[in-house]
């Protein structure tokens, strides 16, 4: 059995590693979003004639920087898009603004673009899907909504019938306001490893962001077998995000967050609630009314998160195995795997190293 030396160092390289190994791969995000560019290119083109010209760029983890890889090999990315149509409430419905966005990405599928990609038609939104490609993108229809901030928009529900409010920009400047001091040491870290100036932001990863990612692991792993009663992402990001002082260690980050997530969603006469931070009349935990099981099993699972992440800690002393087996059962096989052989491998380069054995 390994042991293992400065534990908490080592403990945050372990960790470190194996969540990088579901993060996205760098080739699959710039793909992923030149692709996603070309498409808003063209739609800018094609609605560049009418009054009510569009955009389109990324929410959710993509724009957070929080994607974790698909545990199944089967499955693929799923790209959050937003194609905002400037277009005031009253002049449309919610099936004519997706029947518009529709007849758009239709026309971009139809021009053959890079990647040759198909449409395919959801309750809210547009798919398009490219074969052979390790992912797929969701395009949720939008227009502005004037009665609030500059970046706020108006979504359908899955009836087509209300208007649902949303602003992914704002939601992620606030994000990213919660680890902006992280933010910048890291970037200033990784400019000096990497010997360059300018690093793309979306190659930074703060502690905050890799314990969120952490978190949606384990929730995978947890609820494997009842997906649908697993936590919404944006309930276990906002959350994480509110916990999260800044500072410290990737471990430290990952155990104070997980100990206050619990206490922090809300209980508004007699119903839960985690409020949007740009949108506070907005609650991200609304379904849990119509499914009332998955308050209960939110927070059964976050009493499991509770046992595994100190059990990182605990088990140090006992050498690497160990810790790779608790590893293993909140992230996979494959992610211990990956960190006990960059481990390894530099154990045993410290150790050539030594005098008498191979160093100078």
């Amino acid at each position: 059995m390994l042991t293992i030396p400065d534990g908490n160092r080592q403990l945050d390289d372990l960790l470190g590693i194996s969540i990088a190994d579901f993060d996205i791969p760098d080739s699959v995000y710039r793909l992923a979003v030149a692709r996603y560019e070309d498409l808003g290119a063209w739609l800018s083109k094609y609605w560049d004639a009418l009054p009510q010209n569009g955009v389109v760029y990324p929410q959710g983890s993509f724009r957070l920087g929080t994607v974790v890889q698909p545990i199944k090999d089967s499955d693929d990315y799923d790209v959050d898009l937003v194609c905002r149509r400037d277009i005031v409430k009253a002049a449309t419905t919610q099936a004519a603004l997706k029947a518009d966005c529709g007849t758009g990405i239709a026309g971009y599928v139809r021009s053959n673009p890079d990647g040759s990609p198909s449409r395919s038609e959801g309750t809210r939104c547009w798919t398009l899907y490219y074969p052979g490609e390790p992912f797929h993108m969701d395009v949720l229809p939008a227009i502005p909504n004037a009665e609030a901030a500059p970046n706020a928009i108006w979504l359908t529900d899955r009836d087509l019938r209300l208007w649902q409010p949303s602003n992914p920009i704002d939601y992620a400047d606030w994000f990213h306001a919660r680890m902006r001091q992280d933010f910048l040491r890291e970037h200033e870290f990784l400019a000096k490893s990497m010997d360059v100036v300018d690093v793309p932001s979306w190659q930074v990863k703060t502690p905050l962001q890799r314990t969120v990612q952490a978190l949606k692991r384990h929730r995978d792993m947890h609820f494997a077998k009842s997906p649908k009663d697993k936590p919404a992402s944006i309930i276990i990001t906002t959350l994480a995000a509110h916990a999260y002082a800044g500072g410290g260690t990737l471990y430290e980050a990952m155990a104070d967050v997980t100990a206050k997530m619990p206490g922090l969603v809300e209980v508004r006469n007699g119903i839960y609630w985690v409020a949007n931070p740009v949108q506070l009349d907005e609650n991200f935990a609304d379904r849990w009314r119509s499914h009332p099981l998955r308050s209960g099993r939110f927070f059964e699972w976050m009493e499991q998160v509770h046992l595994d992440i100190p059990g990182y800690s605990t088990d140090m002393g006992s050498g690497l195995d160990r810790v790779l087996e608790k590893i293993a059962a909140s992230f996979g096989e494959r992610s211990a795997q990956r960190a006990g052989e960059s481990i390894g491998t530099r154990t045993s380069r410290a150790r050539d190293a030594l005098p008498g054995r191979g160093g100078q």
